[in-house]
Protein backbone atom coordinates (compact mmCIF):
# COMPACT_ATOMS: atom_id res chain seq x y z
CA UNK A 1 0.00 0.00 0.00
CA UNK A 2 1.12 3.43 -0.53
CA UNK A 3 0.84 5.64 2.03
CA UNK A 4 -0.28 9.46 2.05
CA UNK A 5 -0.55 12.85 3.86
CA UNK A 6 -0.38 13.40 7.72
CA UNK A 7 -3.70 14.92 8.89
CA UNK A 8 -3.92 17.05 12.11
CA UNK A 9 -5.96 15.70 15.19
CA UNK A 10 -8.42 17.71 15.67
CA UNK A 11 -11.97 17.44 17.08
CA UNK A 12 -13.86 15.47 15.10
CA UNK A 13 -17.41 16.75 13.00
CA UNK A 14 -19.77 15.57 10.41
CA UNK A 15 -22.01 17.37 8.04
CA UNK A 16 -24.45 15.84 6.11
CA UNK A 17 -25.54 16.63 2.75
CA UNK A 18 -28.55 16.00 0.55
CA UNK A 19 -28.42 15.75 -3.08
CA UNK A 20 -31.13 13.60 -5.08
CA UNK A 21 -30.33 11.00 -7.97
CA UNK A 22 -31.00 7.91 -9.16
CA UNK A 23 -27.80 7.09 -9.48
CA UNK A 24 -26.39 5.32 -6.08
CA UNK A 25 -22.66 6.72 -6.13
CA UNK A 26 -22.80 9.20 -3.66
CA UNK A 27 -23.86 6.93 -1.56
CA UNK A 28 -20.64 4.52 -1.61
CA UNK A 29 -18.00 4.21 0.67
CA UNK A 30 -14.58 2.38 0.76
CA UNK A 31 -15.40 -0.44 2.40
CA UNK A 32 -12.49 -3.71 1.71
CA UNK A 33 -10.81 -5.15 -1.32
CA UNK A 34 -9.59 -8.75 -1.51
CA UNK A 35 -6.46 -9.67 -3.07
CA UNK A 36 -5.83 -12.92 -5.23
CA UNK A 37 -2.39 -14.42 -4.59
CA UNK A 38 -0.93 -17.92 -5.55
CA UNK A 39 -2.36 -21.36 -5.65
CA UNK A 40 -1.67 -22.34 -1.86
CA UNK A 41 0.45 -19.63 -0.68
CA UNK A 42 -1.16 -18.54 2.46
CA UNK A 43 0.89 -20.09 5.80
CA UNK A 44 -1.50 -21.63 8.40
CA UNK A 45 -3.32 -19.48 10.71
CA UNK A 46 -1.05 -20.72 13.09
CA UNK A 47 2.09 -19.44 11.23
CA UNK A 48 0.86 -16.07 11.12
CA UNK A 49 -0.48 -15.84 14.97
CA UNK A 50 2.69 -17.18 16.28
CA UNK A 51 4.86 -14.29 14.28
CA UNK A 52 2.29 -11.63 15.62
CA UNK A 53 3.24 -12.75 18.94
CA UNK A 54 6.65 -12.77 18.38
CA UNK A 55 6.38 -8.85 17.49
CA UNK A 56 4.53 -8.35 20.51
CA UNK A 57 7.00 -9.77 22.74
CA UNK A 58 9.30 -7.59 21.05
CA UNK A 59 7.65 -4.37 21.58
CA UNK A 60 7.20 -5.58 24.98
CA UNK A 61 10.77 -5.79 25.25
CA UNK A 62 11.55 -1.84 24.23
CA UNK A 63 10.48 0.65 21.87
CA UNK A 64 11.54 0.52 18.68
CA UNK A 65 8.69 2.70 16.87
CA UNK A 66 7.83 6.43 16.84
CA UNK A 67 4.28 5.29 18.57
CA UNK A 68 4.83 3.86 21.60
CA UNK A 69 7.21 5.99 23.40
CA UNK A 70 10.47 5.88 23.62
CA UNK A 71 11.75 6.37 19.72
CA UNK A 72 10.09 9.86 19.65
CA UNK A 73 13.08 11.28 22.50
CA UNK A 74 16.04 9.16 21.17
CA UNK A 75 18.84 11.56 21.03
CA UNK A 76 20.76 12.49 17.87
CA UNK A 77 22.82 9.65 16.07
CA UNK A 78 21.09 7.22 18.67
CA UNK A 79 18.77 5.28 16.16
CA UNK A 80 21.34 3.12 14.83
CA UNK A 81 22.38 1.74 18.02
CA UNK A 82 18.38 1.41 18.77
CA UNK A 83 17.81 -0.59 15.58
CA UNK A 84 20.91 -3.06 16.45
CA UNK A 85 19.78 -3.49 19.92
CA UNK A 86 15.87 -4.78 18.82
CA UNK A 87 17.55 -7.15 15.82
CA UNK A 88 19.80 -8.95 18.90
CA UNK A 89 16.13 -9.04 20.82
CA UNK A 90 14.27 -10.40 17.86
CA UNK A 91 16.91 -12.81 17.06
CA UNK A 92 16.17 -14.07 20.40
CA UNK A 93 12.49 -14.88 20.06
CA UNK A 94 12.96 -16.44 16.77
CA UNK A 95 14.02 -19.74 15.86
CA UNK A 96 17.38 -19.52 14.20
CA UNK A 97 16.23 -20.88 10.90
CA UNK A 98 13.41 -17.88 10.69
CA UNK A 99 16.55 -14.95 11.09
CA UNK A 100 16.60 -13.06 8.26
CA UNK A 101 19.52 -10.35 7.41
CA UNK A 102 18.24 -7.15 6.52
CA UNK A 103 21.05 -6.68 4.08
CA UNK A 104 19.58 -9.63 1.85
CA UNK A 105 16.53 -8.62 2.11
CA UNK A 106 14.52 -8.20 -1.55
CA UNK A 107 10.81 -6.99 -2.38
CA UNK A 108 10.17 -9.54 -4.45
CA UNK A 109 8.98 -13.17 -3.48
CA UNK A 110 7.67 -12.40 -0.21
CA UNK A 111 5.05 -13.06 1.89
CA UNK A 112 2.24 -10.14 1.66
CA UNK A 113 0.33 -11.13 4.47
CA UNK A 114 3.96 -11.41 6.57
CA UNK A 115 4.62 -8.02 4.97
CA UNK A 116 1.52 -6.59 6.60
CA UNK A 117 2.04 -7.82 9.60
CA UNK A 118 5.84 -7.38 10.64
CA UNK A 119 6.37 -3.63 8.74
CA UNK A 120 2.52 -2.08 9.13
CA UNK A 121 2.07 -3.35 11.97
CA UNK A 122 -0.92 -4.93 11.09
CA UNK A 123 -2.88 -8.55 12.06
CA UNK A 124 -4.94 -11.33 10.91
CA UNK A 125 -8.23 -10.60 12.61
CA UNK A 126 -10.11 -13.16 10.44
CA UNK A 127 -10.07 -16.47 8.60
CA UNK A 128 -11.75 -18.55 6.11
CA UNK A 129 -11.28 -22.34 5.24
CA UNK A 130 -13.59 -23.88 2.57
CA UNK A 131 -13.81 -26.69 0.19
CA UNK A 132 -11.93 -24.89 -2.72
CA UNK A 133 -10.45 -21.60 -1.01
CA UNK A 134 -8.55 -20.17 1.89
CA UNK A 135 -8.62 -16.54 3.20
CA UNK A 136 -7.43 -14.46 5.80
CA UNK A 137 -8.66 -10.51 6.72
CA UNK A 138 -5.69 -8.32 7.37
CA UNK A 139 -6.57 -4.64 9.13
CA UNK A 140 -4.62 -2.04 11.15
CA UNK A 141 -5.88 -1.09 14.30
CA UNK A 142 -9.21 -0.14 13.32
CA UNK A 143 -11.57 -2.20 12.33
CA UNK A 144 -13.42 0.59 10.21
CA UNK A 145 -9.91 1.64 8.45
CA UNK A 146 -8.36 -0.73 5.84
CA UNK A 147 -9.41 -4.22 5.27
CA UNK A 148 -7.68 -6.78 3.19
CA UNK A 149 -8.95 -9.91 2.52
CA UNK A 150 -6.04 -11.90 1.07
CA UNK A 151 -7.52 -15.32 -0.83
CA UNK A 152 -5.46 -18.51 -2.44
CA UNK A 153 -7.05 -20.94 -4.17
CA UNK A 154 -6.49 -24.83 -2.53
CA UNK A 155 -6.03 -27.99 -4.62
CA UNK A 156 -8.95 -30.19 -4.38
CA UNK A 157 -12.23 -29.99 -3.47
CA UNK A 158 -14.79 -29.02 -5.79
CA UNK A 159 -16.88 -25.33 -6.13
CA UNK A 160 -20.51 -26.82 -6.30
CA UNK A 161 -19.40 -27.53 -2.59
CA UNK A 162 -18.49 -23.89 -1.78
CA UNK A 163 -21.77 -21.82 0.08
CA UNK A 164 -19.82 -18.26 -0.38
CA UNK A 165 -19.79 -17.03 -3.76
CA UNK A 166 -16.97 -14.18 -3.16
CA UNK A 167 -14.64 -17.56 -1.89
CA UNK A 168 -14.92 -19.64 -5.23
CA UNK A 169 -11.63 -20.99 -6.59
CA UNK A 170 -13.43 -20.56 -10.23
CA UNK A 171 -13.39 -16.79 -9.34
CA UNK A 172 -9.32 -16.94 -8.22
CA UNK A 173 -8.60 -18.82 -11.43
CA UNK A 174 -10.52 -16.63 -13.56
CA UNK A 175 -8.57 -13.64 -11.97
CA UNK A 176 -5.15 -15.18 -12.35
CA UNK A 177 -5.86 -16.48 -16.40
CA UNK A 178 -6.58 -13.01 -17.07
CA UNK A 179 -3.67 -11.42 -15.49
CA UNK A 180 -1.08 -13.57 -16.98
CA UNK A 181 -0.76 -15.94 -13.42
CA UNK A 182 0.36 -12.79 -11.35
CA UNK A 183 -1.23 -12.22 -8.44
CA UNK A 184 -2.77 -9.19 -7.35
CA UNK A 185 -6.07 -7.29 -6.41
CA UNK A 186 -8.92 -8.86 -7.89
CA UNK A 187 -11.87 -6.66 -5.94
CA UNK A 188 -12.53 -3.54 -4.98
CA UNK A 189 -15.31 -3.23 -2.26
CA UNK A 190 -17.22 -0.51 -1.87
CA UNK A 191 -20.87 -0.32 0.79
CA UNK A 192 -23.76 1.04 -0.14
CA UNK A 193 -25.53 3.46 2.84
CA UNK A 194 -28.52 3.26 1.77
CA UNK A 195 -30.93 0.24 1.58
CA UNK A 196 -32.03 -1.24 -2.29
CA UNK A 197 -28.79 0.55 -3.35
CA UNK A 198 -26.84 -2.85 -4.56
CA UNK A 199 -30.19 -3.66 -7.01
CA UNK A 200 -30.08 -0.19 -8.00
CA UNK A 201 -26.74 -0.39 -8.79
CA UNK A 202 -27.13 -3.76 -10.68
CA UNK A 203 -30.52 -1.89 -12.33
CA UNK A 204 -28.38 0.85 -13.77
CA UNK A 205 -25.36 -1.88 -15.46
CA UNK A 206 -28.56 -3.75 -16.43
CA UNK A 207 -29.66 -0.80 -18.49
CA UNK A 208 -26.75 0.59 -19.65
CA UNK A 209 -23.72 -1.84 -19.66
CA UNK A 210 -25.13 -5.53 -19.49
CA UNK A 211 -21.54 -6.42 -20.64
CA UNK A 212 -20.22 -6.20 -17.28
CA UNK A 213 -22.88 -8.03 -15.74
CA UNK A 214 -20.16 -10.67 -13.78
CA UNK A 215 -20.38 -14.07 -15.18
CA UNK A 216 -19.51 -17.36 -13.68
CA UNK A 217 -18.17 -20.71 -14.96
CA UNK A 218 -21.28 -22.74 -14.73
CA UNK A 219 -24.95 -21.96 -13.18
CA UNK A 220 -25.25 -20.68 -9.63
CA UNK A 221 -26.66 -22.60 -6.99
CA UNK A 222 -29.89 -20.76 -7.04
CA UNK A 223 -29.57 -18.74 -10.41
CA UNK A 224 -33.16 -17.47 -11.40
CA UNK A 225 -34.73 -18.79 -14.52
CA UNK A 226 -34.35 -16.01 -16.46
CA UNK A 227 -30.93 -16.19 -16.36
CA UNK A 228 -29.18 -16.46 -19.74
CA UNK A 229 -27.38 -19.53 -20.26
CA UNK A 230 -24.68 -20.18 -23.25
CA UNK A 231 -22.20 -23.37 -22.53
CA UNK A 232 -20.82 -23.47 -19.57
CA UNK A 233 -21.00 -20.01 -18.61
CA UNK A 234 -24.38 -18.43 -17.10
CA UNK A 235 -24.29 -14.59 -16.53
CA UNK A 236 -25.32 -13.91 -12.93
CA UNK A 237 -26.89 -10.20 -11.91
CA UNK A 238 -28.92 -10.58 -9.56
CA UNK A 239 -27.69 -10.02 -5.99
CA UNK A 240 -26.40 -12.58 -3.59
CA UNK A 241 -28.04 -11.94 0.24
CA UNK A 242 -26.77 -13.68 2.59
CA UNK A 243 -29.17 -14.01 5.98
CA UNK A 244 -28.35 -14.16 9.82
CA UNK A 245 -31.59 -16.36 10.54
CA UNK A 246 -31.98 -17.83 14.27
CA UNK A 247 -34.52 -20.04 15.63
CA UNK A 248 -36.19 -19.26 18.60
CA UNK A 249 -38.30 -21.62 20.47
CA UNK A 250 -40.78 -19.96 22.21
CA UNK A 251 -42.11 -21.68 26.06
CA UNK A 252 -44.58 -23.93 26.48
CA UNK A 253 -47.93 -22.43 28.51
CA UNK A 254 -47.08 -25.61 30.99
CA UNK A 255 -45.56 -28.88 31.26
CA UNK A 256 -48.19 -30.01 30.24
CA UNK A 257 -48.80 -28.40 27.03
CA UNK A 258 -47.49 -29.64 23.62
CA UNK A 259 -44.52 -27.04 22.48
CA UNK A 260 -44.85 -24.36 20.39
CA UNK A 261 -43.53 -24.58 16.76
CA UNK A 262 -39.85 -22.77 16.92
CA UNK A 263 -39.85 -19.03 15.16
CA UNK A 264 -37.24 -18.10 12.95
CA UNK A 265 -35.60 -14.52 13.62
CA UNK A 266 -33.99 -13.15 10.74
CA UNK A 267 -30.93 -10.50 12.31
CA UNK A 268 -29.06 -9.83 9.68
CA UNK A 269 -28.86 -9.58 5.98
CA UNK A 270 -25.82 -8.34 3.66
CA UNK A 271 -26.47 -8.24 -0.07
CA UNK A 272 -23.45 -8.59 -2.56
CA UNK A 273 -23.36 -7.42 -6.28
CA UNK A 274 -20.33 -7.65 -8.57
CA UNK A 275 -19.68 -6.30 -12.02
CA UNK A 276 -16.95 -6.70 -14.11
CA UNK A 277 -14.76 -2.88 -13.70
CA UNK A 278 -13.41 -2.97 -17.50
CA UNK A 279 -14.40 -3.56 -20.78
CA UNK A 280 -12.25 -5.03 -23.47
CA UNK A 281 -9.75 -3.47 -25.94
CA UNK A 282 -12.56 -3.32 -28.51
CA UNK A 283 -15.22 -2.17 -25.90
CA UNK A 284 -17.04 -5.46 -26.97
CA UNK A 285 -16.87 -7.41 -23.76
CA UNK A 286 -15.85 -7.68 -20.27
CA UNK A 287 -12.12 -8.08 -19.30
CA UNK A 288 -12.13 -11.20 -16.99
CA UNK A 289 -10.38 -9.49 -14.67
CA UNK A 290 -11.07 -6.80 -11.97
CA UNK A 291 -14.25 -6.92 -10.26
CA UNK A 292 -16.12 -3.91 -8.88
CA UNK A 293 -18.14 -5.55 -5.52
CA UNK A 294 -21.09 -3.35 -3.71
CA UNK A 295 -22.18 -4.63 0.07
CA UNK A 296 -25.41 -3.86 1.74
CA UNK A 297 -25.48 -3.93 5.48
CA UNK A 298 -27.47 -4.76 7.97
CA UNK A 299 -28.48 -5.82 11.66
CA UNK A 300 -25.62 -8.49 12.81
CA UNK A 301 -23.99 -8.09 9.41
CA UNK A 302 -23.41 -4.05 10.31
CA UNK A 303 -20.79 -2.40 11.74
CA UNK A 304 -20.00 -3.22 15.61
CA UNK A 305 -17.09 -2.01 18.08
CA UNK A 306 -14.04 -3.83 18.09
CA UNK A 307 -12.94 -6.90 16.17
CA UNK A 308 -16.07 -9.29 16.63
CA UNK A 309 -18.27 -9.04 13.46
CA UNK A 310 -15.75 -10.04 10.63
CA UNK A 311 -18.73 -11.79 9.02
CA UNK A 312 -19.61 -8.12 8.28
CA UNK A 313 -16.79 -7.64 5.79
CA UNK A 314 -17.45 -10.66 3.75
CA UNK A 315 -19.61 -13.51 5.51
CA UNK A 316 -17.96 -16.98 6.19
CA UNK A 317 -15.09 -14.72 7.74
CA UNK A 318 -14.76 -15.70 11.22
CA UNK A 319 -13.18 -14.16 14.41
CA UNK A 320 -8.78 -14.97 14.79
CA UNK A 321 -8.41 -12.93 17.66
CA UNK A 322 -5.91 -10.63 17.15
CA UNK A 323 -4.32 -8.60 19.48
CA UNK A 324 -2.14 -5.60 18.28
CA UNK A 325 1.21 -4.55 19.89
CA UNK A 326 0.93 -0.47 19.90
CA UNK A 327 3.52 0.22 17.74
CA UNK A 328 1.54 1.25 14.77
CA UNK A 329 -1.30 3.62 13.94
CA UNK A 330 -4.50 2.84 12.31
CA UNK A 331 -4.76 3.39 8.70
CA UNK A 332 -8.03 4.13 6.07
CA UNK A 333 -8.57 3.64 2.76
CA UNK A 334 -7.71 7.52 0.59
CA UNK A 335 -7.96 5.92 -3.25
CA UNK A 336 -7.24 3.19 -5.66
CA UNK A 337 -5.83 3.65 -8.86
CA UNK A 338 -7.06 1.56 -12.10
CA UNK A 339 -4.16 1.54 -15.38
CA UNK A 340 -6.61 0.56 -18.00
CA UNK A 341 -6.64 0.48 -21.72
CA UNK A 342 -9.40 3.16 -22.55
CA UNK A 343 -9.63 6.02 -19.66
CA UNK A 344 -12.36 7.54 -21.34
CA UNK A 345 -14.49 5.05 -21.50
CA UNK A 346 -14.10 3.79 -17.93
CA UNK A 347 -15.17 7.42 -16.69
CA UNK A 348 -17.75 7.24 -18.89
CA UNK A 349 -19.14 4.16 -17.65
CA UNK A 350 -18.58 5.38 -14.12
CA UNK A 351 -20.57 8.25 -14.56
CA UNK A 352 -23.39 6.23 -16.53
CA UNK A 353 -23.15 3.69 -13.61
CA UNK A 354 -22.70 4.92 -10.49
CA UNK A 355 -22.72 9.15 -11.59
CA UNK A 356 -19.16 9.52 -10.53
CA UNK A 357 -17.45 12.64 -12.28
CA UNK A 358 -13.82 14.17 -12.89
CA UNK A 359 -12.31 15.74 -9.85
CA UNK A 360 -8.96 16.42 -11.12
CA UNK A 361 -7.26 16.33 -14.49
CA UNK A 362 -3.71 15.92 -15.20
CA UNK A 363 -0.28 14.81 -17.11
CA UNK A 364 2.09 13.34 -15.22
CA UNK A 365 5.01 14.63 -16.57
CA UNK A 366 8.42 13.23 -17.70
CA UNK A 367 8.93 9.78 -16.30
CA UNK A 368 11.80 6.97 -15.85
CA UNK A 369 13.71 7.76 -19.16
CA UNK A 370 12.20 10.58 -20.17
CA UNK A 371 10.30 9.22 -23.04
CA UNK A 372 7.18 8.01 -20.44
CA UNK A 373 4.00 9.93 -20.63
CA UNK A 374 0.40 9.06 -19.25
CA UNK A 375 -3.01 10.69 -18.41
CA UNK A 376 -4.73 10.50 -15.70
CA UNK A 377 -7.77 11.70 -14.45
CA UNK A 378 -9.19 11.23 -10.86
CA UNK A 379 -12.69 10.24 -10.95
CA UNK A 380 -15.32 10.03 -7.65
CA UNK A 381 -18.71 10.43 -6.09
CA UNK A 382 -19.32 13.70 -4.33
CA UNK A 383 -20.11 12.53 -0.52
CA UNK A 384 -22.99 13.42 1.12
CA UNK A 385 -20.47 13.33 4.80
CA UNK A 386 -18.62 16.80 4.29
CA UNK A 387 -15.43 16.05 6.78
CA UNK A 388 -14.87 19.73 8.73
CA UNK A 389 -11.73 18.84 10.54
CA UNK A 390 -8.59 16.81 10.21
CA UNK A 391 -9.91 14.06 12.22
CA UNK A 392 -12.81 13.22 10.58
CA UNK A 393 -10.86 13.83 7.42
CA UNK A 394 -8.51 11.02 8.29
CA UNK A 395 -11.12 8.39 9.12
CA UNK A 396 -14.11 9.45 6.47
CA UNK A 397 -14.43 6.32 4.07
CA UNK A 398 -17.31 8.33 2.35
CA UNK A 399 -15.40 10.26 -0.05
CA UNK A 400 -14.56 8.07 -2.49
CA UNK A 401 -11.62 8.88 -5.27
CA UNK A 402 -10.57 6.51 -8.57
CA UNK A 403 -7.67 7.86 -9.92
CA UNK A 404 -7.42 6.18 -13.83
CA UNK A 405 -4.25 6.02 -15.84
CA UNK A 406 -3.48 5.05 -19.63
CA UNK A 407 -0.71 5.07 -21.59
CA UNK A 408 0.28 7.44 -23.96
CA UNK A 409 4.04 6.36 -24.73
CA UNK A 410 5.26 2.74 -25.35
CA UNK A 411 7.42 2.92 -22.43
CA UNK A 412 7.41 4.17 -18.58
CA UNK A 413 5.12 2.34 -15.67
CA UNK A 414 1.74 2.05 -17.06
CA UNK A 415 2.69 0.93 -19.92
CA UNK A 416 4.55 -2.34 -19.14
CA UNK A 417 1.85 -3.02 -16.35
CA UNK A 418 -0.42 -2.95 -19.52
CA UNK A 419 1.65 -5.02 -21.34
CA UNK A 420 2.55 -7.60 -18.69
CA UNK A 421 -0.73 -7.74 -16.52
CA UNK A 422 -3.57 -6.50 -18.42
CA UNK A 423 -5.94 -3.76 -16.87
CA UNK A 424 -6.25 -4.13 -13.39
CA UNK A 425 -5.28 -2.13 -10.07
CA UNK A 426 -1.93 -0.61 -9.80
CA UNK A 427 -1.78 0.85 -6.38
CA UNK A 428 -4.19 1.52 -3.58
CA UNK A 429 -3.44 4.49 -0.87
CA UNK A 430 -4.41 4.16 2.66
CA UNK A 431 -4.22 7.60 5.04
CA UNK A 432 -2.30 7.34 8.46
CA UNK A 433 -2.05 10.02 10.79
CA UNK A 434 1.38 10.66 10.92
CA UNK A 435 3.05 9.64 7.97
CA UNK A 436 7.08 10.70 8.78
CA UNK A 437 6.11 8.54 11.53
CA UNK A 438 4.95 5.66 10.26
CA UNK A 439 7.88 5.58 7.16
CA UNK A 440 10.39 5.53 10.44
CA UNK A 441 7.93 2.38 11.70
CA UNK A 442 8.47 0.57 8.44
CA UNK A 443 12.01 0.97 7.78
CA UNK A 444 13.03 0.09 11.29
CA UNK A 445 11.04 -3.08 11.36
CA UNK A 446 13.10 -4.27 8.00
CA UNK A 447 16.00 -3.47 9.42
CA UNK A 448 15.55 -5.50 12.71
CA UNK A 449 13.63 -8.68 10.93
CA UNK A 450 15.20 -8.91 7.31
CA UNK A 451 11.00 -8.64 6.54
CA UNK A 452 8.43 -5.93 5.63
CA UNK A 453 8.67 -3.37 3.26
CA UNK A 454 10.68 -1.07 1.05
CA UNK A 455 10.35 1.98 -0.09
CA UNK A 456 9.85 3.26 -4.13
CA UNK A 457 12.94 5.27 -5.04
CA UNK A 458 10.90 8.13 -6.72
CA UNK A 459 12.93 10.36 -9.22
CA UNK A 460 12.03 14.24 -8.46
CA UNK A 461 11.42 14.79 -12.15
CA UNK A 462 8.01 12.36 -11.20
CA UNK A 463 6.30 15.03 -9.63
CA UNK A 464 6.94 17.52 -12.84
CA UNK A 465 9.74 19.75 -14.07
CA UNK A 466 9.37 23.63 -15.76
CA UNK A 467 11.88 25.80 -17.66
CA UNK A 468 11.69 28.55 -20.25
CA UNK A 469 11.41 26.38 -23.43
CA UNK A 470 8.21 24.44 -21.46
CA UNK A 471 6.42 27.84 -20.96
CA UNK A 472 7.45 29.17 -24.72
CA UNK A 473 5.59 25.63 -25.89
CA UNK A 474 2.45 25.78 -23.98
CA UNK A 475 1.93 30.20 -22.76
CA UNK A 476 2.16 33.40 -24.58
CA UNK A 477 4.56 35.01 -22.54
CA UNK A 478 7.67 36.94 -23.56
CA UNK A 479 10.88 35.19 -23.64
CA UNK A 480 12.01 37.39 -20.77
CA UNK A 481 9.19 37.12 -18.57
CA UNK A 482 9.54 33.11 -18.93
CA UNK A 483 13.19 33.36 -18.03
CA UNK A 484 12.18 35.88 -14.90
CA UNK A 485 9.53 33.14 -13.42
CA UNK A 486 11.87 30.49 -13.63
CA UNK A 487 14.34 32.35 -12.11
CA UNK A 488 12.04 33.57 -9.58
CA UNK A 489 10.79 30.02 -8.87
CA UNK A 490 14.20 28.95 -8.53
CA UNK A 491 15.50 31.99 -5.34
CA UNK A 492 11.82 30.74 -4.03
CA UNK A 493 13.29 27.15 -3.63
CA UNK A 494 10.42 26.17 -5.82
CA UNK A 495 12.29 24.90 -8.72
CA UNK A 496 15.83 23.55 -8.85
CA UNK A 497 18.52 25.25 -11.11
CA UNK A 498 17.72 22.01 -13.36
CA UNK A 499 14.10 22.43 -13.59
CA UNK A 500 13.16 20.15 -11.21
CA UNK A 501 10.02 20.63 -9.13
CA UNK A 502 10.50 20.51 -5.52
Amino acid sequence: PQLLRHWPASMSATVEVSTPTDLMGDNLQFHHIQVYVEPDSLRPLADYKKLESQLNALASRGSFDPFSGGMRFLPAGALPARVEEGRQIWNQLVDPADRRDEAEYASAGQDFVEQLLVGLGWRVTAEYVGPTTRSVLVTSADPCGVKFCVTCALVGGDDADEPYDHFRRSHVERFLTAHGGRPGIAALGFEVAEEGGVEAILAQYRKRHPALLVWHAGAHAGAPSSDVTTGKRARVDWTLTYTDVRKVQAPAASSAAAAKPAAELELGRMRIGEVFAFYTADGAAADDGTVLRFVERAGTFASSPGFANPEGVLPGLADAAPVFDGTSIPAYSDHWVSNVLDREGFLRTLEEALGFTPKVDFNAGVVAAGEARIESTVTGNTSRRLAVSGADALVNQSQVYLPINNALSPVGHVHGFLQEIGQGIQHVASRVDDLKAFIERVNNYRLITGRGFTFLNIPRSYYGRLDAPLLAKHTTCSAVLREAVCAALVTAGVLSTTGILD
